[in-house]
């Protein structure tokens, strides 16, 4: 028996390999490739690639080893071409030759790589070193500035991708994304940044890069994925990403029946909790179970609401109403409807608005929205005392955290004279939902007020970076413009924005704007022109704004005339008469002393 014949057998093969250059083939192959990785790793960031692009270059590199490995075998290069191995002279000078070409390609790239190792070894990596005198400081890793680091248990849920065959079924993505940053934000730990922050973003997924979205959102990790909807059968996939360096801690796909959407946030919920090892003091929330149809309407109803487009509003109530038909234990509609019956409705149907904030609460009695609705229905049925004052407490010890409820307690406290305690709130309020224009908008008007506008000016310049046609932006500048005698600038930023501009519940700012500013300008005509076109549109309930035309106009007769006539609708407008820049040059006049010397009674919501 010949015990030496496998070792001959594999000898043999070692030899063919070694004459066919496979291995000469297959380092050089490992060397370009690791060259290949390193300028990808180095240039991806430059060209703003995606996270995935270096992981699909390395999916490729791995898959063409084999390819090269193959073509080394069955192919060599000669000085006449590519040519089928077996066609190959296996003793002439070809073969020897081409052996060579390999040993110095492999040699030169050895040298390449070895020179870009020590490149990025000694050179990118080392610290600049510090010129003679300046000041030395040791820096400890934990301080070290080289790498943000946000909580560890923070997060932002980022709109689900509607892959629906029918774009309109874009509302139901929407809305299990709100229904999973509502559980997530239900965990006590865990730092969930905001929905107006996270879906500033909802366009912009594929083009900033997932690192640069946690950074502006403060966050470690982010919540993604996408949604196909055909009929009652769904297709939800979720990926849990550490921002730092896009390694996916969790993910999964779930092919289920449209009734199984609740069980599948919890699932959600419960992945991401036990990822991010979060400590619960009791069990992770759970996602109320509804009437299908009734959720997927107030899905329909919460985009309408968020979305806001001409008659939106109109369609959320009825979506909301419908909701409520379906499911009466439906919470969130009953939020949802609340303010809607408050604002849409003439006259506004108080006692139904007061109703269904009212059932909200009973129905989630920890959801902070619903309380700070039933305080806002209270107040504008009238009421104050005990009752409002439980409910106003409760929102905010339930919501200390809820952009929205420090935004409604920011104005309430405006309405109350506590101009700076206001501006505390909303700035409390933008830290959290950063990317809120209305929040920015908000509290750019309170600083402006205060005669704040540099600040204001940056919060103003943020606002139209986020929403650049977003009229309130172009007349909140317009308005510091106008205040620092720019006139020019100050007609060129109101001419950006429709006629009619109306913001909140005031009269046409632009007619306003232009009474003041063509009277800056000497265009006496045109100024008096809209001043009456404003008098006669918003005579019965813009008082104040006309007095302060009058007062920017130098022409104080008037504008105290106008002023007194506000001050008997609503008396407790004196508490806003220091912080209105425009009627700044009536402070001289022994007329406003005296105002200044009767001022309404405390307002008291709460007793």
């Amino acid at each position: 028996m010949n015990h030496g014949a496998p070792n001959t057998g594999l000898m043999s093969i070692y030899q063919e390999l070694k004459r066919r250059n496979v291995f000469r083939v297959a380092i050089a192959y490992l060397v370009i490739a690791w060259l290949v990785m390193q300028v990808g790793d180095t240039m991806g960031p430059a060209l703003h690639l995606p996270e995935w692009a270096n992981s699909l270059l390395a999916f490729f590199l791995i898959l063409g080893f084999p390819i090269a490995v193959f073509f080394a075998w069955a192919f060599e290069m000669t000085p006449e071409g590519l040519k089928r191995e077996q066609d190959v002279d296996r003793h002439g000078a070809t073969r020897g030759k081409s052996k060579q070409t390999l040993n110095r390609t492999i040699t030169v790239l050895m040298a390449i790589a070895l020179a870009y190792f020590a490149f990025d070894k000694f050179v990118l990596s080392t610290p600049k070193p510090q010129a003679p005198g300046e000041n030395v400081t040791v820096t400890t890793e934990a301080e070290a500035p080289a790498k943000e680091t946000f909580n560890s248990k923070s997060i932002a849920v980022l709109p689900f991708i509607n892959l629906s065959s029918d774009p309109e079924q874009e509302y139901f993505s929407d809305g299990l994304t709100e229904e999973l940053l509502n559980l997530l934000a239900g965990i006590g730990e865990l730092k969930v940044a905001a929905r107006t922050s996270s879906f500033y973003y909802k366009d912009k997924l594929e083009t900033i890069p997932l690192t640069e979205i946690a950074k502006q959102l403060e966050v470690a990790h982010v919540l993604e994925g996408s949604v196909r909807k055909s009929g009652d059968t769904i297709r939800i996939t979720a990926q849990l990403i550490k921002a730092d360096d896009g390694f996916h801690l969790w993910s999964e796909t779930y092919d289920r029946k449209l009734d199984d959407i609740f069980a599948i946030q919890d699932e959600i919920a419960a992945a991401v909790t036990n990822s991010l090892k979060i400590t619960l003091l009791g069990e992770v929330p759970q996602a109320r179970v509804l009437n299908t149809e009734s959720f997927e309407l107030t899905m329909q109803g919460r985009h309408l609401f968020n979305r806001r487009n001409a008659g939106d509003l109109q369609l959320a109530l009825k979506k909301f109403e419908k909701a409520t038909e379906l499911d009466p234990n439906n919470a969130a509609a009953w939020v949802g409807l609340s303010p809607l019956y408050a604002w849409l409705l003439d006259p506004p149907d108080l006692e139904r608005s007061l109703f269904a904030a009212k059932t909200a609460i009973t129905l989630e009695p920890e959801n902070p929205e619903a309380h700070i609705r039933y305080c806002l229905a209270l107040l504008n049925s009238g009421a104050n005392g005990k009752l409002v004052k439980k409910h106003w407490d409760l929102a905010v010890k339930l919501g200390q955290d809820n952009p929205l409820v420090l935004t409604l307690m920011s104005t309430l406290e405006w309405m109350q004279g506590n101009i700076e305690k206001s501006i505390e709130l909303q700035k409390r309020a933008v830290a959290l939902d950063p990317l809120s224009i209305v929040n920015r908008g908000n509290l750019a008007y309170h600083l402006i007020s205060l005669g704040e506008l540099d600040e204001a000016e940056q919060h103003i310049a943020r606002l139209i970076e986020l929403a650049p046609g977003n009229p309130a932006g172009f007349e909140s500048l317009a308005n510091i413009r106008l205040l620092q005698g720019q006139i020019d600038q100050a007609l060129k930023l109101i001419n950006q924005v429709d006629d009619g501009l109306q913001i909140g519940n005031s009269g046409d700012r632009k007619l306003q704007y232009q009474a003041m500013i063509f009277h800056s300008q000497g265009r006496l005509d045109e100024a008096d022109t809209a001043l009456e076109k404003f008098i006669d549109a918003y005579a019965d309930f813009e008082n104040f704004d006309i007095a302060e035309i009058y007062a920017w106009r130098g022409e104080p007769d008037n504008a105290f005339e106008w002023l007194n006539r506000a001050m008997k609708i609503d008396p407790y407008l004196w508490n806003e008469l220091n912080y209105r820049p425009f009627l700044k040059d009536l402070q001289t006049d022994s007329r406003w002393e005296e105002l200044m010397q009767h001022p309404p009674p405390p307002r008291k919501f709460f007793e």
